[in-house]
């Protein structure tokens, strides 16, 4: 019994040493040798990101029901100032056409009106565009500071707008409110048994320069379509400030939230 006892202790053993010699063995690392570091390529960094850099990833809150409807309101108006600016090459080119077909030189005021509302089309048509071109700005912790940027210029412009579209206003108001050729103003004229002074009001406006008949009907509605551009004006002019007084208060807050912040630049805001 002894002998056996002694037998079973000693292939109990053998099996541990066996086992213990077949499992892995693992080293302690050595404090004084340099390990080689996982390299990441530099390649698949984000733009303007640097090895180490603490990026900082800000979601942009999703745009409320007013927003929305805001802005497809804004986006009819810019279409209406688009087309309103076509109408008004067209009243007053028509003039400046004629002009060049007789071999003369073309009225000012009339050039003047072509220009005005040529620069209104092609600013209209830059801001139905512009939505597309801001997509590709990526939008992260400098984005209010870029709108405050585009904004005040965007400002400036449009009140120069504004005023241009006020002049020609003021310009062909003078000259043909209240100006009624012989189509328009028989009716009035046989209810006061007048026809002499309309037939001598209209011979004068022609003496005057404001030209025929139809074209001073032309021009009177084409009076009107100035003032109905110059309010669009004015409503678009007041929505890009409100909306750039909006966005420096969004980036002075976020500078006095993280002043270290390289995103930002209150100088400039």
């Amino acid at each position: 019994m002894f002998l056996a006892g002694k037998l079973i202790k000693v292939g109990i053993s053998q099996a541990k040493k066996r086992k213990a010699k077949n499992q892995p063995q693992f080293q302690q690392p050595d404090p004084n040798y340099n390990y080689p570091q996982p390299g990441y390529p530099m390649g698949e960094y984000p733009p303007g990101v640097a090895p180490g850099t603490d990026t900082k990833y800000v979601l942009t809150p999703p745009a409320t029901k007013a927003g929305k409807l805001t802005a497809m309101f804004m986006s009819v108006v810019r279409f209406l100032q688009f087309v309103f600016g076509l109408t008004v090459v067209a009243l007053y080119g028509d003039d400046v056409h004629h002009a060049h077909e007789d071999d003369r030189q073309a009225n000012a005021k009339w050039v003047f009106a072509v220009i005005v509302g040529g620069l209104a089309t092609l600013t209209a048509l830059w801001h139905m565009i512009l939505p597309f071109v801001k997509r590709r700005v990526h939008s992260g912790s400098n984005q209010h500071t870029f709108n405050t940027k585009v904004l005040l210029p965007e400002f400036i412009w449009e009140v120069i707008i504004c005023v241009i579209w006020l002049t020609l206003f003021g310009i062909f108001g003078s000259m043909y409110i209240g100006v009624y050729g012989s189509d328009s103003s028989s009716s009035s004229s046989s209810k006061r048994d007048s026809s002499s002074s309309s037939s001598s009001s209209s011979s004068n406006s022609s003496d005057s320069g404001l030209g025929d008949n139809a074209k001073i009907n032309r021009m009177r509605h084409a009076v009107w379509v100035d003032l109905v551009n110059l309010v669009m004006w004015v409503i678009t002019s007041t929505w890009v400030l409100l909306r750039w007084i909006k966005s420096r208060r969004a980036a002075l807050a976020a500078v006095a939230a993280d002043p270290a912040d390289p995103g930002f630049d209150a100088e400039k805001i």
